[in-house]
């Protein structure tokens, strides 16, 4: 009997090398080999698996030339498995040598892997063969060769190859950077297809099914066969095939044909689902609850393929079918939950899914998607009344758990929305004092006396010193002052900080730690490559033998310190760590913790000095007003924050004593009890702005919390969302910059960093106006925020939701399914900041659903796609468009087919080649490449009258051009640009380039590999408003 005995072994031993070598200074080179190997392998062992089960008890004929030729199984698997048998030892010796002996070059290059390199090539056309064979042999016979269990455990290995084929581990044949998106699209049907096998066989068990019909079963092995024997064939594919068109249409046809359920099985398959004898036996009811989980998972994903594209669908159709899919979801959101009161309902769920997996998997209704002719035939008629009579069970079992304690904990989530900004609405901006850009302390010097004085004296050991006290009570502030006192910064060598907040994530908060000594490097960047063990290992050698303080601002759980305590060495030094936090239990549970400093409030006295240095900086309070603001202040309660919040409003109101006496009656009806003033003055401070900044403030809560936001990306968003009125004669920019002005100037924004020639660089809120904004958001149906898979999974999207944004991983994103036609603006952003690790190689699914999206931010996901395609043309409503690709070159002339685009990010390591259709592009305004950017001149530009310009075009960067007469003819076609930044690609030795037409340039960034002084001559002219020119030096590539 032929076993897999040797390429197990053999695999197991690969594995091994691989580790020792992936750390060696020659990983670059030699690890893909390696890689390579182990990958075929599996290939190599998925087939075993299969064939040594037909060996048992069938014949095989392969067809060449019209004859068949019997093929002695047994004896074809013995010879490859000789053959994989004789470098078993020799896999296994480099294994063991590889964990000493250094020259790891030389180790994989010897011959052995060439050796199976060649074997494994020898065997490629004949394992296609009796695939085929064994795939046109089965669908003839009515039984298989597997029970479900071994087809269960091949279908799973098949899963595993397809993983490995897309991740890009095929080095050397198929790279990460040349799978194609369409290659990449049918691989991921062929999983879903796969995946959905897999979880009906355990359910139809579950439902009663003990023993899967022959018939069935022999279907889903020549189905696991077919796509097998695909993914085998796609493993040796070269680049140039990939990106043929004709390739990827063959690629189509053959995962098109592999159908899970067809008509020929389909009656059994109905027979099975509709079983209603029960099994529990066979499970336990955790392991039901699973089994009825995969399988709407499955059903889910389904069901969102065919939403993508059912454009043939009718439209009841196509209604019934998004009522399905939301009734799914529902489900999900039930099945997650663990609480035993809800077991009881697993058989009444179980019955819905056999329901609904009845309609999907329905050859009907593909054939309906498939064909337009038959989108309102009988046979679609059939159909709808299908999912109409499903859809009908699954509200009445909704209906039925209402209310009752079951649903209780299943999360509840709402589309939230607030019209746009009318067009014609007069607005003033309010006409307070401009906010004090540095943080006013007020009663916190004695606060910060006894918190130095535990830092510098007392224990030689390491000490935790817990900060506490309610929110918005200035722990953070206070924490601050300590640390910048000049007497910690003699006392320790290190000092360093990072903010945990509620969203704790172990490796975001080690890389604030590592990297908050201000000096960035590419060190810090190298850093975010690295796994947690390996930091913790860095900051613990940072740490020894040093004195140090860390600083751990907000921090809700006493885990973080349970996860990074190790890294903090006990030297005997007087090390000294702080923690605040709003939480005394936090403090409590602190291993090494002295007592908690608790925070007390201000007193009234502070409390009034706080408020009148916040409403009037320097300048002194009328004193007519004195007593009011007082009576104001003693409201607060001593409460910073309240004082704070309060204090944003006075200043944009009248200084008058009777507008600040009704202020001042109308606290004490907002006021109410100390554990609730803080979102009582944030309510007030919300209930006071003008109706266009509650839209901009709420917009807050679509990033992520403790986030430094970039103004000028900030303002575009709120012009592409519609928030800012247009004024004739203003810039958009300028008067959404008044509108963040005004925000700052209330203190619900607060200023990270100023920019050199004025205004605001990066900005933030406070995390309870970031919550605050959240639910208020949600309140007022404007935006839905989703955090993390729990959230994005059981999401049941509303109708008409107009804004989502996610902070997740990647995978998630894809893994949810999210369905959402209607979305107005799709916000991604990755879990940990400047960490993108997932990528993304088709993006159809977002062209087909989200046709009126008007904002699409897609940072958080790296597109592995060298063009953008085609299909963007038809978010035909997008007015911002931010995408991070880092090999994109190329951008469709379809592009100028999105006349609305106002705002295109892209965040590419290679220079972009814009199509010269971006002319025609007259509403756009900002473009932003990060390598750069060239753009396309059409035959007749040499014309001054054929010149077509965007005339409001505000910002571009980094433009690639030659500083010469050519160059100056393009900047003629962007005559109002304020922000410009050029790279002189140096092609000609003279620079003369006539830039005064741009009379409205006010920053222009010159960039270039050649000095300007090395060429022979420079005539460069610049216009008279220019602010800001800069000359940054760049090394030559």
């Amino acid at each position: 009997m032929v076993s897999t005995c040797s390429i197990d072994r053999v695999l197991l031993d690969l594995e091994l090398l691989l580790l020792n070598i992936v750390r060696s200074r020659y990983a670059t080179y030699i690890a893909p080999r390696v890689r390579d190997a182990i990958k075929r392998m599996k290939f190599l062992r998925t087939f075993l698996m299969h064939a040594r089960k037909w060996s048992q008890s069938n014949d095989l004929y392969l067809q060449s030339d019209d004859v068949a030729k019997k093929v002695i199984l047994p004896s074809f698997l013995s010879c490859v498995e000789d053959t994989f048998h004789k470098y078993e030892e020799d896999i296994h010796y480099l294994s063991l040598i590889s964990k000493t002996d250094k020259d790891h070059y030389s180790i994989v290059n010897r011959g052995v892997f060439p050796e199976i390199e060649k074997q494994i090539e020898l065997l490629k056309q004949e394992i296609i063969q009796i695939y085929f064979a064994m795939a046109s042999s089965r669908s003839l016979q009515s039984n298989s060769c597997m029970t479900d269990d071994e087809l269960t455990e091949f279908i799973d290995l098949i899963l595993q190859n397809l993983a490995d084929l897309i991740n890009g581990y095929m080095d050397g044949k198929i790279s990460e950077s040349s799978i194609s998106a369409a290659l990449s699209a049918q691989v991921q049907a062929l999983e879903a297809k796969l995946t959905f096998l897999k979880s009906f066989i355990p359910f139809a068990k579950l439902r009663g099914t003990v023993d899967i019909p022959a018939l069935l079963l022999a279907h889903f092995e020549v189905v696991a066969l077919n796509a097998a024997r695909l993914s085998y064939m796609c493993s040796f594919w070269e680049d140039e095939q990939l990106h043929n068109p004709e390739f990827c249409s063959m690629i189509y046809e053959q995962q098109q044909k592999i159908t899970p359920i067809d008509f020929q099985v389909y009656e059994i398959y109905m027979d099975v689902l509709r079983a209603t004898r029960s099994s529990k036996s066979l499970h336990n009811k955790m392991m039901d609850k699973q089994i009825l989980n995969n399988l709407n998972d499955s059903l889910i994903s389904c069901l969102w393929e065919q939403l993508c594209c059912s454009s043939s669908f009718m439209d009841s159709l196509k209604d019934e079918m998004r009522i399905l899919y939301a009734g799914l979801k529902f489900l999900r959101s039930i099945l997650r939950k663990q609480q035993e009161k809800m077991d009881e309902q697993n058989e009444k769920i179980g019955a819905l899914l056999s329901e609904a997996a009845i309609i999907i998997c329905s050859p009907s209704l593909n054939r309906v998607k498939e064909e337009v002719s038959l989108s309102e035939s009988t046979e679609a008629l059939d159909c709808y009344d299908m999912l109409a009579n499903t859809n009908i069970h699954i509200k009445y079992f909704k209906d039925q758990i209402i209310g009752s304690s079951i649903i209780e904990s299943i999360p509840s989530f709402h589309s939230l929305r607030v019209p746009e900004v009318s067009k014609t609405s007069s607005r003033v901006l309010s006409k307070g004092k401009m906010p004090i850009p540095h943080e006013v302390m007020v009663g916190l010097d004695d606060e910060a006396e006894k918190v130095i004085e535990r830092l510098v004296s007392g224990s030689k050991q390491v000490e935790i010193v817990p900060i506490v006290g309610m929110a918005g009570l200035g722990k953070t502030t206070l924490a601050k002052k300590v640390y910048n006192d000049s007497s910690i910064i003699y006392n320790f060598q290190i000092r360093l900080w990072c903010t945990v907040s509620q969203a704790y994530n172990m490796k975001n908060v080690l890389l604030q730690i590592l990297c908050s000594e201000g000096k960035h490097s590419r060190m810090d960047d190298e850093l975010k490559n690295l796994d947690e063990h390996v930091l913790l290992e860095k900051l613990y050698k940072k740490l020894k033998e040093n004195r140090y303080l860390v600083v751990f601002d907000d921090v809700w759980d006493i885990k973080v310190w349970n996860d990074l305590r190790i890294s903090f060495p006990d030297d005997k030094k007087g090390s000294r760590i702080i923690f605040t936090s709003r939480s005394s239990n936090v403090a409590l549970q602190v291993e090494y913790g002295g007592k908690s400093h608790n925070l007390r409030p201000l007193s009234e006295k502070e409390s009034f000095e706080l408020l009148l240095k916040k409403v009037f900086g320097k300048g002194d309070c009328p004193q007519a007003l004195c007593g009011t603001a007082m009576k104001i202040a003693k409201k607060c309660r001593g409460l910073p924050l309240a004082l704070v919040v309060v204090a944003g409003v006075l200043a944009t109101i009248e200084h008058d004593i009777l507008v600040w006496e009704e202020f001042a009656e109308s606290l004490t009806l907002t006021m109410v009890s100390s554990t609730d003033q803080c979102k009582k003055s944030l309510e007030l401070s919300y209930e006071h702005l003008p109706y266009h900044l509650k839209a901009c403030l709420l917009y807050f809560a679509a990033f992520r919390e403790d986030e430094k936001i970039g103004a000028k990306n900030l303002i575009r968003l709120w012009i592409a969302e519609g928030f800012v009125e247009k004024i004739e004669g203003k810039r958009s920019e300028v008067v959404a910059e008044e509108y963040l002005m005004d925000l700052i100037g209330r203190n619900l924004v607060m200023v990270s960093k100023s920019r050199s020639i004025g205004g605001v660089k990066t900005c933030y809120i406070h995390d309870l106006i970031f919550e605050f904004c959240k639910g208020e958001a949600k309140e007022k149906k404007f935006l839905q925020v989703l955090r993390g898979y729990d959230e994005l999974s059981t999401f049941i999207e509303p109708p008409n939701l107009p804004r989502l944004s996610i902070c997740s991983s990647g995978e998630d994103f894809i893994k949810s399914k999210l369905f959402c036609p209607c979305l107005g603006t799709l916000l991604f952003f990755d879990a940990i900041p400047g960490y993108i690790k997932f990528e993304l190689r088709n993006i159809s699914f977002l062209f087909c659903i989200y046709k009126q999206l008007k904002v699409l931010n897609l940072e958080g996901i790296n597109l592995m796609l060298k063009e953008l395609p085609a299909e963007v043309e038809s978010l035909l409503c997008l007015r911002y468009l931010s995408l991070r690709a880092e090999r994109m070159e190329f951008i469709p002339p379809s592009i100028a087919k999105l006349s609305h685009l106002e705002t295109f990010c892209l965040y590419s390591h290679r220079m972009v080649s814009l199509p010269d259709s971006i002319w025609n592009m007259k509403k756009l305004r900002h473009v932003h490449a990060r390598s750069g950017v060239v753009i396309r001149l059409s035959s007749n530009d040499n014309v001054v009258e054929n010149l077509s310009t965007l005339p409001n075009l505000d910002t571009l960067s980094t433009l690639h051009l030659d500083l010469d007469k050519e160059g100056e003819n393009l900047l003629r076609r962007i005559p109002n640009v304020h922000r410009l930044k050029i790279f002189d690609l140096g092609r000609q030795n003279t620079v003369c380039c006539n830039m005064s037409r741009l009379e409205c340039l006010e920053s222009l960034t010159l960039r270039s590999y050649v000095f300007p002084g090395s060429r022979e001559h420079v005539e460069l002219s610049f216009p008279m408003n220019l602010k800001k020119l800069s000359f940054p030096c760049e090394s030559s590539p």
